[in-house]
């Protein structure tokens, strides 16, 4: 009987007959069989010979940290006097799901490069890191800019990350200009054909700052009418119209009398998302159909643009990256189990036999995770590339009234007892019914507070931006403001809401602006409010901070107060304390700080003469 490892082998001296490339470690092997005739492989070479023999080593030339275990065996290893930190790597001669294969030099004494195996979780930085070297002429745009808007050194380089890659995430900390950095490096790729997906309340903006730039070839695409242009803007939400998920099986094929295809077959060189964290699941219909379209062959580029690229968890992140096509996100259960600390469960089927599933537990090394993503991740946060006023974010502590502390604690059983009279059937969802009516509650009761740090601003001749999670506690706080406020919420159309928002910008009369959290909490500028004030507030991270920075933004010239609302012991603190754990959880991936990654070679030398 034929062993398949014996076909392996044979498969893999055959190839290493007729190699013909210029990775050392295959021709070491080639030169070695030509000698003797023969060569007894490893299962290990077997597999390295067969996945590598048409690649060719992909040139770095780099410096690269390590981690100290790693420098400690190298010591050993190589008999030097010190621990390495760094290793200069020129070339990536191969790549497996743990380790990389590389051609480089330990020390600058070393005279010929060696071949080293690198785990990748001793590796400190991505080996495949680019920097960003790119020359734009920004002089141009400036002049083509109708506001007379001259770009930051920030944009600039955002500009520049977004034209040296073809799939990247722009996530700069929220009032940034990511829009306006991803329209400029449009108009410099010069692509002939631009797709701009967003939320529905912001497809206006993207219009008008287009525009800015001499622009007029420019199409808002609405639920009926597909007419595509130059730059075609579209939101989330109606994808679905224009293009239909391909499914997986012939019978569901079958099944199907119609496909849209009009996104595709418009062959777009370019796609923008923006607010792209709303993409983080691959199985939703807008994820799967933005994950399709980006598989195009005449797609190009894909830019992502998010201040939340890590809405809660890391697994939120890897549908991005794999639009991207990062090759973090080539192997999905590797991912889960190396950052999302999943493990695999077994799950009883009702035919009695077992089922293997892999469940995310939380998050897992990610430090190493924002390491890797940083060749496709640019972002910046506004205390770092301006000089800009502080936001200034504080938690406001109120207590309960003895009333108000028994009417919370009874809220469930009266909400039972009201089921009753009204003899509604059914079992409601206790969990998330209380908590919603929790919620509600504190959201209603906070609304007095709200009302008197509000008033005391307007006496102060502030303007204030309050920011609400329900329909009646938005209606009460506009009631008691009354001409004094604008109000922007989900059931307003986009008119309506540009309306509230000009006219909080403009009329002076304007005193406060009273938005939903997610209705008003992206797209939208309202730097002429310096205080913000929540109401009531989201599970999100992300949510409340893209709320906050309606203000803070661009333009803004003052300091921004942002309160938040909480009352001891209720629904309120649990959300504060859970969303400051999943903040610092999303920093710890996206990182925060200044980035240090690169180290110039010569710097990389001289250490190392010093240390020898």
């Amino acid at each position: 009987m034929i062993k398949l490892e014996d076909i392996k082998g044979r498969k893999a001296l055959s190839l290493l007959w007729l190699y013909e490339g210029r990775n050392p470690y295959l021709l070491n092997l080639k030169e070695t069989l030509n000698k003797k005739g023969k060569l007894s492989l490893t299962p290990t070479q077997e597999s390295y010979i067969i996945d590598n023999y048409d690649k060719e080593p992909i040139r770095v030339d780099r410096v690269i940290a390590i981690s100290t275990y790693l420098g400690e065996e190298f010591k050993k290893s190589a008999d030097l006097s010190f621990v390495p930190q760094r290793i200069y790597v020129g070339f990536v001669l191969a790549e497996t799901e743990k380790s990389y294969h590389v051609f480089g030099k330990l020390t600058q004494k070393q005279v010929e490069f060696r071949m080293y195996w690198l785990p990748k979780t001793q590796v400190m930085e991505d080996p495949y890191f680019k920097p960003v070297d790119i020359d734009v002429d920004f002089k141009k745009y400036i002049e083509l800019d109708t506001m007379g808007r001259v770009p930051y050194k920030h944009q600039e380089d955002g500009v520049k990350f977004l034209l040296s890659r073809n799939g990247c995430i722009l996530a700069d900390d929220m009032g940034l200009g990511k829009s306006y950095q991803a329209i400029m490096a449009a108009l410099e790729a010069n692509t002939n054909k631009i797709l701009i997906i967003c939320p529905a309340s912001t497809k206006i903006n993207w219009k008008r700052e287009i525009q800015m730039f001499g622009e007029t070839d420019i199409s808002i695409v609405n639920s009926f009418n597909w007419e595509p242009a130059k730059w075609t803007i579209i939101n989330y939400d109606i994808l679905k119209n224009y293009h239909t998920i391909t499914p997986s099986t012939k019978k569901e094929r079958a099944a199907i009398d119609f496909f849209d295809r009009e996104i595709w077959e418009e062959n777009f060189g370019l796609i923008i998302c923006d607010e792209a964290h709303k993409l983080k699941d691959h199985k939703s219909k807008r994820g799967a159909i933005v994950g399709e379209l980006s598989q195009n062959p005449t797609t190009e580029r894909i830019w992502l643009l998010t201040g939340t690229p890590v809405a809660n968890r890391p697994k939120d992140f890897y549908n991005l990256l794999k639009l991207i096509k990062s090759p973090l996100a080539d192997n999905w259960p590797f991912y889960m189990q190396r950052y999302c600390d999943a493990k695999y469960l077994y799950k009883k089927l009702p035919s009695g036999g077992t089922r293997k599933i892999l469940v995310a537990k939380g998050e897992s090394n990610l430090n190493e995770l924002s390491l890797k993503s940083r060749n496709y991740v640019m972002r910046r946060l506004k205390t770092e590339v301006l000089d800009m006023p502080d936001k200034i974010v504080t938690p406001i502590h109120h207590e309960l009234t003895d009333s108000q502390r028994t009417q919370y604690e009874y809220l469930w059983e009266e909400y039972l007892a009201e089921r009753k009279a009204k003899k509604k059937k059914g079992t409601p969802d206790k969990d998330l019914v209380e908590i919603i009516l929790l919620r509600r509650f504190m959201a209603m009761t906070a609304i007095q507070n709200t009302i008197d740090m509000a008033e005391d601003a307007i006496e102060e001749g502030q303007k204030v931006v309050i920011f609400t999670t329900f329909n009646d506690e938005q209606a009460e706080l506009a009631e008691h403001f009354g001409k004094r406020c604008v109000v922007h919420n989900g059931s307003m159309n986009e008119t309506e809401k540009q309306r509230s928002v000009d006219n909080f910008q403009i009329n002076g009369k304007a005193e406060v602006f009273i938005g939903n959290i997610i209705s008003a909490g992206v797209g939208i500028t309202l730097t002429e409010g310096t205080v913000v004030i929540f109401n009531s507030f989201d599970w999100v991270p992300g949510n409340n901070e893209q709320a906050e920075d309606r203000t803070y933004r661009i333009g803004q010239e003052k300091t921004v107060n942002v309160y938040y609302q909480l009352f001891e012991d209720t629904i309120t603190t649990t959300m504060w304390y859970t969303v400051l754990k999943k903040r610092d959880i999303i920093d710890k991936i996206i990182g925060t700080g200044s980035d240090d990654r690169t180290f110039e070679l010569i710097d990389y030398i001289i250490e190392s003469e010093n240390e020898d």
